[in-house]
């Protein structure tokens, strides 16, 4: 029943039950199959601690960043860290890790994927990779990798093991050693995150439908109407996965855009004094009802074959073919400006002393807005309110004013364009990650703002790739988290 039975290859490459130890009796003969068993229950029942207690996501360190490389170009830097993958495995990168980007451009299997990237309808180059590469239909663009962090092991220290005479150097010498190791990759598709952007999706649900009243609400509410608008939510998901024939691609937050859909107006709203009893039973429900669909889905579902990795990052940058003896490569083309860096959809996990410290006084540093620090946005100190804090305190954004082209990423909420002819503002990719994000763009002076969406992944604003504000006037911009941002209010 479930991943906790996942079975784990031991050296000789028999698979071992993790859910059995070797039971020791006096007299007994120890094998080879006896300590691969013991050693396949004890590391599966870490794993499965891990994965069904903590989650997955980068622990610690492994930041990404791009790095001037002098004449070799660009080079992407990962720093040392760890992370567990949904497995529950621990993988540790000891230290910094750099990718000359140019010199992974040269090599024929990754320049056959530039080509794919920016013409989907280039042949594909089958091995072996030679001669090199033709010069592409398309010479020029932007494209977007995404950087993948996976366990992996090796065999190693060969000792000599005893045997029949007459054997070759292979057979006399076997390792007697599985050390850790990692892989990080550039990747064309991101590793599946059902279950992470499940979550995510849930507690978004939660903070959007859910309205805490200091009065009792209109219409009386009980755990069995809360369990019920909760599952009324989930329903359209769960039909798409029972269709017949199933969708091609199968369900998902990338073709649904939703895990949890909205219940409209109105939404539950719950007295304050049953706060409690409502989070009891929203937390109980995605336990014993939600959580087990995306881990079946993790563990069984064979279109999530990369599952057991982590997404570190979105890197996007400009390539152009440059000639070249004989024929000629793909280089990181551009300024600076065009390297970009997207973590939002990467998995983390705060440590167990982080949260403490953030429930003992979080509520306190967080303060009302007003810099008093009375607590008022939670609820009062010692009072956190996790679900709307907004609905019961003064809303306050950040505010960003800008005169030059600016990338947003999720530190910024209004920006007010002003001091300039011409200005283009860059969304970032409306995926799952981002779903939800909102941006209010004003042009203050500006003779031309301009708002670009991400069309390399095929974005668009409104079902088109740019968006004008006229001077003067605002714009309010909302990801769907299935490559669109809707304009839901101009003034």
């Amino acid at each position: 029943m479930g991943c906790c039975n996942e079975p784990v290859t031991t050296l000789t490459g028999l698979p071992a039950d993790p859910t059995q130890h070797v039971n020791y009796e006096r007299g007994m003969v120890l094998g080879v199959d006896d300590f691969t068993q013991e050693f396949a229950y004890l590391a599966g029942r870490d794993q499965w601690l891990a994965r069904e207690a903590l989650g997955y996501g980068t622990l610690n360190g492994l930041r990404v960043q791009f790095e001037n490389g002098g004449s070799e170009g660009p080079r992407l830097h990962v720093a040392a860290g760890s992370a567990l993958v949904p497995s529950g495995r621990l993988v540790c990168v000891p230290a910094d890790q750099c990718a000359v980007l140019n010199r992974w451009l040269a090599k024929p299997e990754n320049a056959a994927l530039v080509n794919r990237l920016l013409d989907p309808g280039s042949p594909p180059l089958s091995p072996p990779l030679s001669p090199p590469l033709s010069p592409p239909a398309v010479s020029s663009g932007e494209i977007s990798l995404f950087l993948t962090l996976c366990h992996a092991d090796c065999k190693t220290r060969p000792v000599p093991i005893p045997g029949e005479p007459c054997r070759s150097e292979d057979e006399l010498m076997k390792p007697s050693r599985v050390a850790d190791d990692f892989r990080l990759e550039l990747r064309q598709h991101a590793p599946a995150q059902v279950e992470e952007d499940a979550l995510r999706d849930f507690v978004r649900w939660l903070r959007r439908n859910i309205a805490v009243l200091d009065s009792s609400p209109p219409q009386p509410a009980d755990p069995a109407a809360w369990l019920e608008a909760m599952r009324g939510a989930v329903q359209p998901w769960l039909d798409a996965q029972s269709m017949s024939p199933p969708l091609s691609p199968p369900a998902s937050f990338a073709t649904l855009g939703d895990y949890l859909f909205d219940l409209g107006s109105p939404r539950l709203s719950l007295a304050r004094e049953r706060q409690c009893e409502f989070l009891r039973t929203a937390f109980r429900f995605w336990v014993t009802e939600l959580r087990p669909l995306w881990t079946a889905m993790r563990c069984h579902r064979p279109q999530y074959p990369d599952a057991d990795c982590v997404l570190l990052a979105r890197i996007s940058f400009e390539v152009v073919w440059v000639g070249g003896s004989p024929s000629g490569a793909w280089q990181v083309d551009g300024s600076p400006a065009g390297l970009r860096i997207d973590e939002g959809a990467r998995p983390f996990l705060a440590h167990l002393r982080l949260l403490q410290e953030w429930a003992l006084c979080g509520c306190d540093c967080a303060g009302s807005g007003d810099g008093a620090g009375d607590g008022a946005a939670f609820g009062g100190p010692m009072a956190m309110d996790f679900i709307a804090p907004m609905a019961i305190s003064p809303m306050q954004v950040p505010i960003q004013f800008f005169d030059q082209d600016l990338a947003l990423d999720d530190s910024q909420y209004l920006v007010i364009g002003r001091n300039a002819a011409k200005l283009a503002l860059n969304l970032p990719a409306s995926v799952p990650a981002t779903a939800g994000r909102t941006y209010v763009i004003k042009n203050l002076d500006v003779g031309a703002l301009t708002v670009f969406a991400d069309t390399v992944v095929g974005d668009g604003i409104d079902g088109l790739p740019e968006f004008s504000v006229k001077k003067k006037k605002a714009v309010t911009l909302v990801a769907d988290g299935a490559g669109q941002w809707h304009s839901i209010g101009t003034a």
